[in-house]
């Protein structure tokens, strides 16, 4: 069943929830993103200054949209997501973004497609320790491989659990808990993926 198919337009909760029962552990929670988890996950989009900002795993896109109503007016949003109901009900939410509907694990690929080379900030919705270990490789590669340094923001339902994880991917780890959505959980900002993160993931 796509978007298209619906009997009737469903709210992201909805929308959400019907694809968590369907994806299990490729969805990361049981609700979309709250909106101070929304507005964590997107604390280093500039309101100043354009960026190219590279979004994976947008689901019903609350941080989509909270991202394109900060970002500067010149800013770039690309919005990947697998799931072609989300990615049109995320299309809808925030239009000014550009929202495919693709494997996260192509990133590459699909920014090349859009002759997209620079990317200053990537907001991860993914639940990345459970990915399989290929994808995650594949990911790694990708950004080892970005012109310039991007940062990482990751949103988890896990808080703490998965520190030590990224400080072993990642020079610096600030961590910003969110108790305000269910399960509460918080936002790993990550810089300066290290040259080892490749060879130990």
């Amino acid at each position: 069943m796509t978007f298209k198919h619906l009997t009737r337009p469903m709210g992201p909760r909805s929308l959400h929830f019907m694809k968590f029962l369907q994806h299990g552990r490729g969805v990361a929670s049981l609700a979309p993103s709250s909106r101070r988890l929304a507005a964590a996950a997107c604390r280093h989009v500039s309101t100043d200054r354009p960026q190219v900002i590279v979004e994976l795993g947008a689901g019903a896109g609350p941080i989509t949209g909270h991202a394109v109503r900060r970002m500067h007016p010149q800013s770039r949003l690309i919005a990947i997501e697998q799931d072609p109901d989300l990615a049109a009900f995320t299309q809808r939410l925030a239009p000014s973004a550009e929202v495919v509907c693709g494997d996260a694990g192509d990133v590459g690929q699909i920014l090349a497609d859009r002759q997209v080379g620079h990317v200053d900030l990537i907001i991860n919705g993914l639940p990345t320790p459970s990915l399989p270990p290929a994808i995650t490789r594949r990911l790694l590669t990708w950004m080892d491989g970005l012109q310039g340094s991007a940062s990482m923001s990751q949103i988890t339902v896990m808080p703490w659990v998965y520190l030590r994880l990224y400080r072993a991917l990642f020079e610096r780890v600030d961590f910003e808990l969110v108790w305000a959505n269910i399960p509460p959980g918080g936002v790993y900002h990550c810089s300066g993926l290290k040259p080892r993160a490749l060879a130990d993931s």
